[in-house]
């Protein structure tokens, strides 16, 4: 893609942004993106992989970002954005301006929540491993810092830190093309009484779940390509995420673009209506007495009067919609003068 011509200038002279090499996850792919647009908005950006000492190619699937490769370099004039994995590393800048891109709270608190006492004992192991400053967040008050969901900005502000919002859209499924042909494909769809969920997240739930109502169909999602994720979507009522959502989490996204209703635990994000903005009903609490009872009662309705409750996830299918743009336009404001 080519750059757009912007009048603004540059804030920085370039612009570093840190990956772990090799992965292949949504907060790899989200730096990715963040270098592209940057690039074509106006401000020079460039990826380095982690860790510096080795040397790594742009994984396959995010070639398509053609986004440039550098080593590690401390300079004078720039900015270098580490995820919040690397606050150790952003700490040992010395010309550089280092910042922190939150994009998963939890991986910096170690927070599961399901025992606070393993919570603390995984926080202070991070400590002990160097994976984090050995005074915290405090370590980091000096620091930019950028929020991918509102949950870690108000996490942030707990610590008296204010941050610029940078929230990655999911990519593919929002891309204009692919928007504007999709009307077509739900109007179409052909659903069944199916439950989606992520195996890799809230699994003793999950397993509650399955255990308490055998006759429903649970259908896991790992190892599909976009192509075939949106079919399932396509093909089924409900996506249910009991994980602990730790940033602004994708799948919950996915599956309501493509007209999936979307039930999910009251943890992190999914504890505010602006990362998660749908109804409460839709939020339940694992751990309340009435839970079993009030999850089948909300798939039931969803079962039985499908269009009525797509139709409470309209505004959030909208504001998915609508990612891209604001984007663009939070990288405007954090990178262009």
């Amino acid at each position: 893609m080519n750059k757009q011509k912007n009048m603004q200038k540059s804030r920085y002279q370039k612009v570093l942004v840190v990956c772990p090499g090799n992965a292949m996850t949504a907060g790899p792919e989200a730096l990715h993106q963040l270098v592209e647009r940057m690039n074509v908005l106006g401000q020079t950006a460039a990826m380095v992989y982690h860790p510096f000492s080795q040397a790594f190619a742009t994984p396959p699937a995010y070639q398509k970002y053609r986004v440039p490769v550098e080593k590690y370099e401390d300079r004078s004039g720039e900015l270098i954005l580490f995820p919040e994995i690397f606050t150790q590393q952003a700490l040992k800048a010395r010309h550089a301006q280092a910042a922190i891109w939150w994009m998963s709270v939890n991986n910096f608190t170690g927070v599961r929540y399901q025992s606070p006492m393993r919570d603390r004992l995984r926080f202070l192991k991070n400590k002990i491993k160097g994976r984090i400053p050995w005074r915290g967040i405090d370590a980091l008050q000096g620091l930019p810092h950028f929020a991918q969901s509102h949950y870690a900005t108000l996490f942030l502000q707990d610590h008296g830190i204010d941050a610029l919002p940078l929230s990655d859209p999911i990519p593919f499924y929002t891309e204009a093309s692919y928007l504007e042909a999709l009307p077509e494909r739900l109007a179409q769809a052909q659903r069944t009484n199916r439950i989606f969920y992520n195996p890799h997240k809230g699994a003793a739930v999950t397993a509650q779940l399955k255990a308490a109502f055998p006759a429903w169909d649970f259908m896991p999602l790992s190892g599909f390509n976009r192509q075939e994720l949106a079919q399932h979507f396509l093909g089924g009522k409900l996506y249910m995420d009991f994980g602990h959502h730790p940033g602004k989490d994708r799948l919950p996204r996915e599956a309501v673009l493509h007209g999936c209703c979307v039930i999910t635990g009251r943890y992190g994000s999914t504890t505010n209506d602006v990362d998660v903005p749908m109804d409460p009903r839709y939020k339940l609490d694992p751990r309340a007495p009435h839970f079993l009872a009030d999850f089948e009662r909300e798939v039931q309705r969803i079962f039985h009067a499908t269009a009525e409750s797509q139709s409470d996830f309209a505004a959030y299918s909208r504001t998915i919609a609508n990612e891209p743009a604001n984007f663009d336009a939070q990288i405007t404001a954090a990178f262009l003068t």
